[in-house]
C-alpha cells in the first residue's frame, strides 16, 4: 500500500510527465513553423535581402552583444545553411510530435522508442554543442534528459499496471 507522500509524489511525477509531453509538442510544433518559415526564406531571397541591408550595421561596432550576435548570426547565413536548418527542424519537428501522440494515445512501443528519439536527439545535439559551442544545444539535451526520465518512470509505472 503507498503512502500519502507517495502517493503524492507519484502525482507529482506524473504530472510533470504531462507537463514535458506539452513543452515538447510546442517546441516541435514551433520547429515545424521555423522549417515553413526558413523555406519560405530561402525561395523569397528575403534573409540574403535582410543581411544586406543589416550589413552597414556590422561595420559599426553594434553596442549590444546581443543585437550584434544576431545581426552577424543574419549576415552569415548561408542558403545551404537554411536549407540544412529547415530540413533538420521539420525532421525534428515531426519527431518530436510523433512522439507525443504516440504516448498520449498509450502506445505500448512509444515509451522505448520516444526514448530512442530523445537520446539521439542528445547525442547529435551534444555533437553540435562540440562544433559550435551554442549553449542553447545544452539547454535542449538537459531538457530532453529529464524527459527521458520522465518518459522512462512513466514506461515503468505503466508496465507495472498491465502487469499487476
Amino acid at each position: 500500500m503507498t503512502t500519502e507522500p507517495e502517493s503524492r509524489s507519484a502525482h507529482l511525477l506524473h504530472e510533470s510527465y504531462l507537463v514535458s509531453l506539452g513543452i515538447q509538442a510546442t517546441i516541435g510544433a514551433s520547429q515545424l513553423v521555423g522549417a515553413v518559415l526558413l523555406l519560405v526564406a530561402e525561395q523569397t531571397g528575403w534573409m540574403k535581402h535582410l543581411a544586406q541591408i543589416t550589413g552597414h550595421d556590422l561595420a559599426r561596432a553594434a553596442p549590444d552583444p546581443f543585437a550584434h550576435a544576431l545581426i552577424q548570426a543574419l549576415h552569415d547565413f548561408s542558403v545551404n545553411r537554411e536549407t540544412f536548418w529547415s530540413i533538420y527542424l521539420f525532421g525534428h519537428g515531426v519527431l518530436n510530435l510523433s512522439v507525443v501522440v504516440a504516448l498520449l494515445a498509450k502506445k505500448p512501443w512509444a515509451h522505448p522508442a520516444s526514448m530512442a528519439v530523445l537520446t539521439g536527439f542528445v547525442i547529435y545535439q551534444l555533437e553540435r554543442f562540440w562544433l559550435t559551442h551554442a549553449p542553447v544545444l545544452v539547454a535542449l539535451s538537459l531538457f530532453d534528459l529529464v524527459v527521458i526520465a520522465l518518459v522512462w518512470r512513466e514506461w515503468r509505472v505503466t508496465r507495472a499496471a498491465r502487469q499487476g
